[in-house]
């Protein structure tokens, strides 16, 4: 089962973080008490709060920002320039092309490549056979619909 309040993970994170406090937080403990995926999803939340108060940065060196500026200014050479991987809109190029040539694929393969070819006129000399193949046709349907509702009833 899915909990509502899940969906919710702006709550439980405040709630993690200490943000949440009086009746909101309370009425929380108490779900978190029989809900076993927030409690999870809480707990987990913890854990990552206590990695990144684990974790310290490494001192900045002291020429940090002349080293940065420096880097800044440098121009990369035309060698570089060419190892550089494309900007994020050619690296979409491929992608976008593949989408193109999909549809373009779907498209030809719903296109109707063969014209429809129109009626073949029929001559009735007898209009008494006419008659006769639709009597049959009606009489062979019915026979369908029983044999149906037979083959129904029986799965049951």
């Amino acid at each position: 089962m899915k909990c509502s309040i899940l969906s919710q993970s702006e709550r439980l994170f405040d709630y993690s973080t200490g943000k949440l406090r009086g009746a909101d937080a309370a009425a929380l403990e108490q779900h978190l008490k029989i809900c076993p995926a927030c409690r999870e999803w809480v707990a987990n939340q913890r854990v990552v709060f206590e990695a990144l108060d684990a974790w310290e940065a490494p001192p900045v060196s002291a020429d940090f920002n002349r080293q940065l500026y420096a880097r800044i200014d440098q121009q990369p050479s035309w060698r570089d320039r060419l190892l550089l991987p494309p900007p994020l809109s050619l690296r979409r190029l491929p992608l976008a092309a593949a989408a193109c040539l999909v549809m373009a694929a779907g498209v030809a393969l719903q296109w109707p490549h063969i014209k429809p070819q129109p009626p073949v006129p029929v001559e009735v000399t007898h209009p008494e056979q006419v008659v006769h193949a639709l009597d049959i046709m009606e009489m062979l349907g019915s026979f369908d619909q029983v044999a149906r509702t037979e083959a129904a009833r029986s799965e049951f």
